[in-house]
């Protein structure tokens, strides 16, 4: 016969078990701010890189077997210094500038016999120099013409300008435009270059030339459109982009769609939003059908319902879920175990990257399939042995919320991982 428990030892014990869950609750919670805390760690002041140590790496033997006595690097002092790098020749269609050094006659004086030395040859030094940019002013004098009866007056015609009324010519305005988009360099700051060499050019004066040339280029960048979206698989992605506005910073979106080459040019476009609503990606793909490479956003969901966009998913999404996790814990790990698997699937992949798509097709059914086979098995048993709502539990849950989208690499050769 069962004992009955006092009321104040069945208070206690759920007490406990209360705390307990508490406890088990708080526990999950310093987990994950600490995994925060080091990854805002290793964002502003760790490396940006998500590249691994191969496993393999650690096998590989210091020197070469090939039967010969190899040197004893203990004793070699040689080994201990740095390897000086070699310096690459300057191009040979570079102008070059000769500049004749020689000694004069007392100079050439042997120090031994007094004889005179004679020309025996030449050591050339080549050094790297530059020359400022040059602004320069570009008349345009249009003659005038007037009837002697005072009938009318003519005047020759202006070319045709880049920008009507505008004080820059074509190359100032391709200077801007790759200063800005190519260099990353703002506007101001040409501003001050320009202040530098004696030309006063407002800021404001260099965003309307911006402006004017991304209208001139549009027709382009409607073209360029027009040809990506023909294409077979498209790659996708955005970011964030700061846009200043009256009392606050605006969160933006850039938006880039990038073509595999299937059909026609490989081409890249990007595309604007002023938020990251699901209209941005929907209106730009409203026309296309194929294979659609992308995060797992939401916002794509409806473009996947009427099967002219399949989606596939992106393994370098996933893979990061563990490599955050990886970079806080040192020891080997679950996320450790997660990253040499994916580091399998990037091997065959790296091998195969230079193969035409059918080859491809083919190549990943015969040695790629049982590797994600194996993986996810892998997760399904890491999934039933990880706390729930831990970093690691999450990142196995997002993987396999995703593997349908992620096996679509397997639909055809045309999709890169």
């Amino acid at each position: 016969m069962k004992e009955k428990q006092s009321p104040e030892i069945s208070l206690l014990k759920a007490a406990l078990e209360t705390q307990t869950k508490q406890n088990q609750q708080l526990m999950l919670q310093i987990e994950k701010m600490q995994q925060q805390l080091d990854n805002l760690l290793r964002i502003l002041y760790g490396k940006k890189s998500e590249k691994k140590k191969s496993p393999d790496d650690d096998n590989k033997p210091d020197a070469p077997s090939d039967g010969k006595p190899q040197p004893n690097k203990e004793n070699d002092k040689t080994t201990d210094t740095k390897k000086q790098p070699k310096r690459k020749p300057l191009p040979d269609d570079l102008l070059r500038e000769k500049i004749e050094h020689t000694l004069s006659e007392e100079e050439r004086t042997c120090s031994y016999c007094s004889s005179t030395c004679h020309h025996i040859g030449n050591e050339i030094s080549e050094q790297l120099e530059f020359v400022p940019a040059s602004l320069y002013v570009k008349q345009h004098v249009r003659y005038k013409y007037g009837c002697k009866l005072g009938c009318e007056i003519k005047i020759a015609p202006m070319p045709k300008q880049a920008v009507a009324k505008c004080m820059a010519g074509p190359s100032i305005l391709a200077e801007v435009l790759i200063n800005k988009y190519q260099d990353a360099l703002p506007l101001y700051r040409q501003s001050l270059r320009f202040a530098r060499q004696g030309i006063r050019i407002p800021e404001s004066t260099l965003c309307d030339w911006v402006m004017h040339c991304a209208d001139r280029l549009q027709p382009i960048v409607f073209a360029m459109k027009a040809d990506l979206l023909r294409q077979k698989k498209l790659h996708t992605d955005d970011t964030v982009i700061p846009v200043l506005n009256k009392g606050k910073t605006k969160q933006a979106r850039l938006w880039v769609y990038v073509g595999d080459g299937s059909c026609g040019p490989q081409i890249t476009v990007y595309d604007y939003t002023p938020t990251r609503a699901a209209s941005g990606p929907q209106t730009f793909l409203f026309t296309f059908k194929g294979f659609l490479q992308a995060d797992a956003y939401a916002g794509y969901d409806i473009l996947y319902q009427t099967g002219d966009i399949i989606e596939v998913g992106c393994l370098a999404h996933a893979r990061r879920k563990f490599f955050e996790i990886a970079q806080t814990v040192k020891h080997d790990s679950i996320a450790h175990d997660a990253l040499n698997i994916i580091a399998q699937i990037y091997k065959v992949e790296k091998k195969i990257r230079e193969y035409d798509y059918q080859k491809r097709y083919f190549y990943r059914k015969k040695y790629l399939k049982q590797i994600y086979h194996a993986f996810y098995r892998w997760l399904i048993k890491k999934q039933r042995e990880t706390l729930d709502k831990t970093p690691i539990r999450q990142a196995i849950n997002y993987t396999l919320n995703h593997w349908r989208a992620l096996q679509n690499v397997f639909a055809d050769g045309l999709t890169v991982l």
